[in-house]
């Protein structure tokens, strides 16, 4: 059938290898010949492995070789192979609905952990079903190999499918050398730190160094420059063969180890070899460490595969197979014909065009005029800095960080400056003079690599560039950029969140996703729009010419602004492709990413644009829509415009006027509102003005068009048609990802969004399973590698409890992955109180929302933009004038508020603070908004029956409604008509004529109030001069401990989450019985801090930690959760006895004896005199006589467990034979060095 051609073919499906060189290895057919799975090879090595599978039609079939498919032995390792599963799957996978169906989302789900699909938008659309049926897969690594994924028509007459081909190119790039760089560990080393040392030293008494500029005419950069020479060349010299010798090293260390293991008189020079293998095999997994950017080890863990698998797609991710050839297409695969692609690519990309100074000054005209720094300000850019600062600047300098050309990283100056002061002054003086504009000649050279985006990896545009600067060029451009932060709020509007100080990108996205929900209930017609712009290579573009005039616009220093010009726009760059450097290209345009200071120029780049949009006349901004308010929020809107405008009250009151917003922007992701088609031409208009001013460039094939109302307008189609432009409304597959959150309409675009996060979070647990961490490593990755996430989505999203809790489920999998599983609120305790610190999910989804109440309860921020949207939404959904409402009476306000996810979300997150009470140091007129029916209590002293209507407060009377501030004083009168029936009998009910009133209002508030001439007369007469009145919530706290608390504007999100802890108040109050503990909280919290403290490897804390905890699989409670599978209590090692966790630690007879020789062997008699003290000491940390176990005890004590646990499951699951003295010989040599380290104390 194919001469020539190596294949393999079923009765279902073939795999035909059609290309010369290439063969089918390791072929298989499952027994229903539906699924055939082969190896590719070439002469050399394997390409990968593919999988073809054709799927049964009928459902229940499909059903069942779905769960057969997964199970499939060839899928054991995913991590380690290169798998491609393509086929006819015979299911829609793009229909939400079928995907989760019962008996099809796990298959979904492993399909989205292990693959990424090569044609997302889907493959074949049978024209009378409307679905996909036919796949591609393939794992994430392969990204940048696969290429030209192509969808192929066949005539109807031959087959109903469509044809799908993709291009995988092979992993056979030649990689170079890379650039060289010091190894920040080498400065641990003892031998380089004497040899640097002297090093440096002869460099600093030399004539060269000594002499002065003026005798000699050395400056202080030439200086620096040979200094950075001689410390590259001492690296160089001490490196060089390194690594070879450290392998022979280690050879010759082991085979010397070997010939002196049965010589007992030589065990002190045995314990001192193997130190150093230890301490070589240490060098060599930090060293992974570097490569894989992985920023912590827990002790004992060794190079793995994990290790090897990020550094694997690390590689991948830079790696470029092959290129287009701009104009031609033609594939180029040679690395010099790669190397002078981008070359060409980024030498036409940073030229400059000539820009227009009429545009320039366009957008001039539109900058506030007080938008400019004072003189002052100006001054303090351009001031020397002082040696503190620069050892600051050293001391924040982040840690293993690729440097740039010259190798050294931050760790070298931060080490070489507190050593030599000499070094710091030289140090401070390259830094002053770069103000001036004078620099080393380094600083003039960057190397830049290439990281791939998305899309097709042949094309140079998807991958992003990023300069790898020298750092001490970086430390310069953090001093400015460290300066710029103080100046730059004045000067860029609130409305540019990207690298601001104290404004979050989460508001963007708050603000968003809340006029969105408006929108959709209350003005769904309305031809509202979100403009997504994309901007074309936004920082590469940015003409230094306008820069400069923009810098100057703003008030900056012209020193400062030379020497910034020359610094970015004289640079030279050379790229670095796969190991190779190429000839440097200048640099004449564009902000180098990977700079400090490149996001705060870029922000002032851009701010004269966006002041342009923001006075437009001809955009008007989109606002919220009052038209979804309830009848009762009508009445209460009504009542509450009685309440004044005076002082203090704007802290809490909504803008009069809805607030309208034209534009967000973080960074260069710039979104525009227009509310009709006639505002495209506007917009239009004034890109190309920017363009003309700046050099910058609108992708509008990337650019998205977002429907607010989730409505499909059709105008504005039709302008996405005729612009090719992607448009999104309420019947899109998927959401708008905008700056990393959903912009979503429906619920199940949400749940498309947040399904790919599921996938991400489950790969990477996968991934970390390789680590073999310890109960305590897996918590501290959890939170920052796993659960860290999140946060950034969870500030802003209201998700479904149901997906947090499958979130908490794939977490708390790999966490605790051991049955009977640990509950997962005591893997959130603190680990002073035996938990591992893991952050509770569903507490963080609330706690990440104070944020929002903490902003209401401070002055106001000029670049706060948001709280006065959120207290005007408060104002539609429930119309108050005030929040007060809100912030006193959630439980109340939370039904009115349901429509918007995110004021339901806040009050249901006030519903979990302590209750905010009135205080009388409040201004009076806070009180006016408040409504009657929850600030009065039905008197107890009311007779019955009551009067008509007397028992009921209308819900929607406030305090406003019949009381008004008395002019020039702190006092409430009634000075309202009463003209409506509820009026008057509220009235009547709070002041009666005769007896006493039905309704009390508390004593602070009454005291304030007057309902008759005679009161006010007696409370003005009674009153003395009042105090100021305050906007304080100082008496809003929280109870963070014992003797501890902290106000809702102060609190911490640990201090509030571990508040809510189901354990919270019986950890604050001491133990006593009768009262229930469980085990783990008996111990104190020193005593759990020297359990974390212990120096043991992973693999011994964790049966430890279950033992504490009281949850190790001992058949006794094994039996107890389930009698069919485990139908015997009794120990499967001496059958002798019922299996508790004391059996299973100590009192079988097994285990016993292995106790007895370890307590001779160590001298242990006098403090373990029994099994009960052993028991005692590993349960409790405490001897018999109930003092604390010093460390080297507890660390014997944890060795030895972990060697029974050990063996005890070889016995117990393998099937092994218990040899107490194999077994405590294998304890001996596994914990070698601890045992020596106690015998010889």
């Amino acid at each position: 059938m194919f001469p020539r051609s190596s294949f393999v073919v079923s009765k279902h499906c073939a795999i035909v290898c059609l290309k010369q060189g290439l063969e089918l290895a390791d072929a298989t057919i499952s027994r229903d010949e539906r699924c055939i799975t082969a190896t590719i090879k070439d002469a050399n090595h394997t390409i990968c492995q593919i999988a073809n599978v054709y799927m049964p039609v009928h459902r229940a079939h499909r059903y069942a070789f779905l769960e057969e498919l997964m199970s499939m032995p060839f899928w054991s390792d995913m991590l380690d192979s290169q798998w491609i599963l393509l086929g006819d799957f015979n299911i829609h996978l793009h229909d939400a609905v079928e995907a989760r169906l019962p008996r099809v989302q796990p298959f979904v789900e492993w399909l989205n952990t292990h693959f990424f699909n090569c044609f997302p938008k889907g493959t074949m659309t049978l024209p009378k079903a409307g679905t996909t049926i036919d796949y591609v897969f393939a794992p994430p690594p392969m990204a940048t190999r696969i290429i030209n994924t192509q969808t192929h028509h066949i005539p109807p007459e031959w087959t109903d499918h469509s044809l799908l081909t993709i291009d995988l190119v092979t992993s056979g790039v030649q990689l170079g050398p890379g650039s060289w760089r010091l190894n920040p560990y080498l400065l641990e080393n003892r031998e380089f730190q004497a040899l640097l040392d002297k090093t440096v030293d002869m460099f600093l008494a030399s004539d060269y160094y000594t002499t002065d500029v003026a005798d000699m005419g050395v400056s202080a950069q030439e200086k620096w420059e040979s200094l950075k020479s001689i410390i590259k060349y001492c690296a160089k010299q001490f490196t060089k063969g390194q690594k070879a010798r450290f392998k022979a090293r280690v050879s010759h260390l082991q085979r010397e180890r070997e010939q002196l293991l049965g010589t007992p008189e030589e065990s002190a020079r045995i314990k001192r070899l193997e130190q150093l293998i230890e301490q070589r095999i240490q060098d060599d997994t930090r060293q992974a460490m570097l490569r894989s950017a992985t920023r912590w080890l827990e002790m004992g863990e060794q190079n793995n595969k994990y290790f090897f698998n990020v550094i694997k797609d690390r590689e991948a991710q830079q790696t470029i197979q092959s290129l287009k050839k701009a104009g031609t297409g033609e594939k180029l695969t040679d690395m010099g014909d790669i190397l002078q692609e981008a070359r060409t690519f980024y030498q036409d990309l940073y030229t400059p065009e000539d820009i227009d100074l009429a545009a320039v000054n366009s957008l001039f005209d539109n900058i506030p005029a007080d938008a400019k720094l004072q003189e002052a300000e100006a001054d303090r850019l351009i001031e020397p800095p002082s040696t503190d600062s620069v050892l600051l600047l050293l001391d924040h300098a982040p840690k293993n960080k690729s440097p740039g050309l010259d190798g050294l990283p931050f760790e070298v100056y931060r080490y070489l400056a507190a050593k030599f002061p000499a070094v710091l002054l030289l140090l401070q003086q390259v830094l002053t003079d770069a103000l001036r504009g004078v620099f080393p000649d380094s600083w003039k050279e960057t190397r830049m690599v290439l990281l791939f985006k998305k899309g097709d990896p042949e094309l140079l545009k998807n991958w992003r560039p990023l300069s790898m600067i020298n750092s001490d060029a970086k430390l310069f451009t953090k001093m400015l950029a460290n300066r710029f932060k103080r100046v730059l709020s004045r000067l860029i509007t609130p409305y540019q969140t990207g690298f601001m100080p104290h404004r979050l990108i989460s508001d963007n996205a708050w603000l968003n996703q809340t006029l969105m929900t408006n929108l959709r209930d209350a003005a769904p017609q309305d031809p509202n729009v979100a403009v997504l712009l994309d901007q074309e290579k936004a920082y590469d573009r940015v003409n230094p010419t306008y820069l400069a005039m923009v810098l100057r616009q703003f008030g900056f220093p012209a020193s400062l602004v030379s020497s910034v010009s020359s610094l970015f726009f004289g640079t030279r760059i050379s790229l670095s492709i796969n190991g190779w450097l190429g000839a440097p290209i200048d640099q004449q345009r564009g902000l180098r990413q990977g700079d400090p200071l490149s996001p705060l120029l870029f922000n002032l780049a851009f701010e004269p644009f966006l002041r342009t949009i923001l006075a437009c006349p001809s955009l008007q901004g989109v606002s919220m829509s009052t038209a979804v308010r309830a009848p009762l929020a009508g009445r209460i809107s009504r009542a509450s415009s009685l309440v004044p405008v005076q002082g203090d009250h704007d802290l809490l009151r909504a803008p009069a006027t809805p607030p309208r917003v034209k534009l967000l922007s973080y960074a260069d992701d710039l979104e525009v509102f227009l509310t009709s088609t006639a505002e495209w031409p506007v917009l239009l208009s004034l890109l190309s003005l920017y363009g003309k001013a700046s050099n910058a460039k609108v992708n509008l094939e990337k650019t998205v068009l977002l429907s607010l109302s989730g409505e499909a307008h059709a105008d504005w189609k039709r302008v996405t048609e005729t612009s090719n432009i992607e448009w999104y409304d309420s019947s899109s597959v998927g959401s708008v990802r905008y700056l990393g959150y959903p912009l979503y309409h429906t619920e199940e675009q949400l749940q498309h969004f947040l399904n790919s996060i599921t996938v991400k979070i489950q790969r990477h647990c996968n991934l970390l399973t390789k680590r073999q961490l310890s109960i305590r490593g897996k918590g501290l990755v959890a939170n920052s590698l796993l659960l860290s996430r999140l946060w950034h989505l969870l500030r802003v999203v209201v998700v479904p409890d149901k997906w947090l809790e499958e979130i908490q489920r794939v977490v708390r999998q790999y966490i605790v992955s051991f049955w009977p599983t640990v509950a997962w609120d005591s893997l959130c305790l603190p680990r002073k109180h035996g938990g591992i610190g893991l952050v509770d999910i569903k507490k963080q989804h609330l706690a990440l929302h104070l944020i929002y109440v903490k902003r209401l309860l401070r002055p106001r921020s000029p670049a706060d933009f948001l709280t006065p949207w959120l207290m005007y939404t408060f104002h539609v959904y429930s119309g108050h004038a005030t929040v007060l409402p809100l912030l006193l009476y959630p439980r109340t306000c939370w039904p009115r508020v349901r429509k918007c996810p995110h004021l339901e979300h806040l009050a249901r997150l006030l519903t979990r603070l302590p209750p905010l009470t009135l205080t009388p140091e409040w201004p009076s007129w806070w009180l006016l908004d408040l409504p009657w029916l929850q600030v009065c209590s039905l008197s107890p002293t009311a007779t019955l029956p009551l009067t008509r209507n007397s028992d009921k407060l209308p819900p929607h009377a406030l305090i406003a409604s019949l009381l008004s501030v008395l002019p020039n004083s702190h006092i409430l009168v009634c000075v309202r008509p009463r003209d409506t029936a509820a009026l008057q009998h509220l009235f009547n009910a709070l002041c009666p004529i005769e007896g006493p009133p039905v309704w009390v209002v508390p004593a602070p508030l009454r005291s304030v109030m007057a309902f008759t001439a005679p009161e006010r007369t007696a409370l003005l007469e009674n009153s003395t001069t009042p105090s100021p009145p305050t906007a304080s919530f100082s008496h809003w706290f929280i109870t963070t401990g014992p003797r501890s608390k902290a106000t809702v504007d102060k609190i911490t999100l640990g201090a509030l989450r571990r508040s809510w802890h189901p354990s919270f108040d019986m950890l604050r109050r001491p133990a006593h019985p009768p009262g229930y503990r469980p085990p783990h909280l008996l111990l104190p919290p020193h005593l759990w801090r020297d359990f974390w403290s212990l120096c043991l490897p992973p693999k011994a804390f964790t049966p430890w930690w279950r033992l504490l905890h009281g949850h190790l699989s001992v058949q006794v409670r094994l039996r107890s959760m389930n009698r069919v599978k485990y139908p015997s209590p009794l120990c499967k090692m001496c059958h002798e006895a019922t299996e508790d966790e004391y059996h299973m630690v100590i009192g079988c007879s097994m285990k016993s004896l292995f106790w007895y020789e370890f307590v001779s062997h160590l001298g242990l008699a006098d403090l373990f005199p029994t099994d009960e003290a052993i028991w005692i000491g590993l349960t409790t940390l405490h001897g018999q006589d109930n003092n604390p176990l010093d460390i080297s005890i507890l660390e014997l004590l944890g060795a030895a467990f972990s060697s029974i646990w050990q063996h005890h499951w070889g016995c117990t699951i393998d099937g092994k034979s218990w040899i107490t003295r194999a077994v405590f010989s294998s304890f001996l040599e596994d914990h070698s060095k601890l045992i020596s380290s106690f015998l010889d104390m």
